[in-house]
């Protein structure tokens, strides 16, 4: 009797080639180092990396930086797509809901080809981290166990620290074939024993007195007790016991101070702790993006508090809808988020605008750079290999092909976007999300076309150049809402470019040679 070899007696051979496929990333960064689009797509922090994150942790690791914390948050092997919802508006005003395809969890050879995709990342990650750094790997029941034997082997079973446990109760679960799966399994392992993560307490509110508890201000008892390794619902953080103070994260980020009621941090009545919500994002979350398999922010801030301090650098090679990031940028910690979904990278910038973030954005796709009326001007490149894939966005042939232009109007320090004519063929990635009509994504493109957009951006200077600066813009809002009216001052002899992005993420640049009128 036939019987299909044991994924285990494979695994030597997986972990050999992810080790052999580590290296040749690494020198091909090294090779590619002082290039023209290596430079122009520089991997540093802060950056928000658009493009293969097997590259992206390559070129990172090449350039000398080194992580605190390396956050995976991969594909689970679940043998499924997923789906991201859209909210845009056409014309009238009225909400149009559209679904496109995020990504798919399916492999052709199985949980084997799924570990020969990840063993490459999980050995460049080890080699990313200072020697007190930790990886933390997000998955869950489909194969936390064969990739918990794959970090024994990368990084030596001595060097494992935690298998956190993220608890939920949302979602769908079966009533026989097993027990309702709500958690997800968070594997920690460190680079070196110098690894220490700071402890979180959290409060507990107690109906009576008991050994040792207090009382606060409002004659509420409570216990400050060690924050434990399973996380659900709503954590009251103390604030002044272990870890930083909310004070401390201010002063990180003067610049952009985070308001109280920030659904991550917010105020409580007693001073010195505040709730961190590590609940669900579900329809009605003020954190919702729409993304697929969107995380947390509490979630995230736990981790990095844990297990980082204020300047340290963490990486998210799979960044998602770009929570990672946001928390980081949040709490002061340097970042790298990194995804080759467009979709990710349009709503990570969203996110990060809205916090006032300054970041880098390394496109390796190189976006349509384009003239008035459509006409093409290639971005300069080393070779053929740097030209875009169709699948990663808008290309110089699509755009050329499309005539793809804009009507705006510029006068007295206001820049109005007014329309984007033959704006049809940038929804044709879209569908219409459940119980919509199946003309919603034409009806989003119909008329002044605006309805196609996630966002636009004026930019001094050209768009993918370091020295460029946004001056004007906006992104469309959770409600579907965009603004098409900002103040926007160009800098004396600077040239003046738009940016348009796509609500699949697609991006292109237009010269505006006329400036303002």
């Amino acid at each position: 009797m036939h019987s299909s070899p044991s994924l285990l007696t494979e695994l030597p051979a997986l972990i050999a080639q992810g080790r052999q496929a580590a290296q040749d990333a690494v020198v091909k960064a090294r090779s590619s180092a002082g290039t023209a689009s290596s430079v122009a797509n520089e991997v540093a922090p802060n950056a928000l990396v658009h493009g293969d994150n097997l590259d992206a942790l390559a070129r990172l690791y090449a350039s000398g930086e080194r992580a605190k914390l390396v956050y995976l948050d991969p594909p689970f092997d679940s043998k499924a797509d997923y789906r991201s919802r859209i909210h845009t508006r056409d014309d009238s005003g009225a909400d149009l809901a559209l679904e496109m395809h995020t990504y798919t969890d399916r492999w052709a050879g199985g949980t084997a080809d799924y570990l020969r995709m990840l063993v490459p990342r999980l050995v460049l990650a080890r080699e990313l981290l200072t020697e007190d750094g930790a990886i933390c790997v997000h998955l869950d029941w489909h194969s936390s166990h064969y990739v918990r034997v794959a970090l024994d082997e990368v990084f030596g079973r001595e060097h494992f620290v935690n298998s956190l446990v993220w608890s939920y109760r949302t979602g769908g679960a079966s009533r026989t074939s097993a027990v309702p799966r709500k958690h997800d399994d968070l594997l920690v392992y460190r680079r070196s024993d110098r690894f220490r993560v700071a402890p979180l307490y959290e409060r507990q509110y107690l109906a009576k007195s008991f050994m040792g508890s207090k009382v606060d201000a409002r004659g509420r008892f409570y216990v400050d007790t060690i924050l434990r390794d399973v996380l659900e619902g709503v954590i009251t953080l103390v604030d002044d016991r272990g870890g930083e103070k909310v004070s401390d994260v201010r002063e990180v980020n003067h610049d952009h101070e985070v308001s109280d009621d920030h659904p991550g941090n917010a105020a409580s009545d007693d001073a010195g702790v505040h709730e961190v919500s590590v609940r669900p994002v579900l329809n009605l979350s003020a954190e919702r993006t729409g993304y697929a398999t969107q995380k947390p922010e509490g979630l995230l801030e736990l981790l990095l508090r844990w297990m980082t301090a204020p300047g340290d650098l963490v990486v998210d090679p799979f960044g998602g809808s770009g929570t990672t990031a946001v928390v980081a940028q949040r709490l002061g910690r340097r970042w790298v988020s990194a995804d080759a979904s467009a979709r990710s990278i349009l709503v990570s910038r969203a996110r990060l605008d809205g916090l006032g973030a300054t970041y880098r954005l390394a496109d390796a796709t190189v976006p349509a750079v384009l003239a008035d009326r459509g006409q093409v001007e290639q971005p300069a490149s080393d070779n053929a290999s740097n030209q875009p894939k169709a699948s990663a966005g808008l290309t110089q042939r699509q755009a050329s092909a499309h005539q793809l232009t804009s009507d705006f109007n510029w006068a007295d320090g206001m820049f109005t976007l007014q329309s984007i004519p033959n704006a049809s063929w940038l929804v044709e990635e879209l569908g219409p999300a459940r119980g919509q009509p199946q003309d919603t994504a034409a009806r989003a493109a119909a008329g002044s076309g605006l309805g196609a957009l996630a966002g636009w951006h004026v930019w001094a200077g050209e768009p993918t150049q370091q020295t460029a600066s946004r001056i004007a813009g906006a992104w469309r809002n959770a409600r579907g809402n965009l603004a098409t009216t900002a103040r926007a001052e160009l800098p004396e002899h600077a040239a003046a470019w738009l940016e348009l992005v796509s609500l699949t993420g697609a991006r292109a640049m237009l010269r505006l040679d006329n400036g303002p009128r």
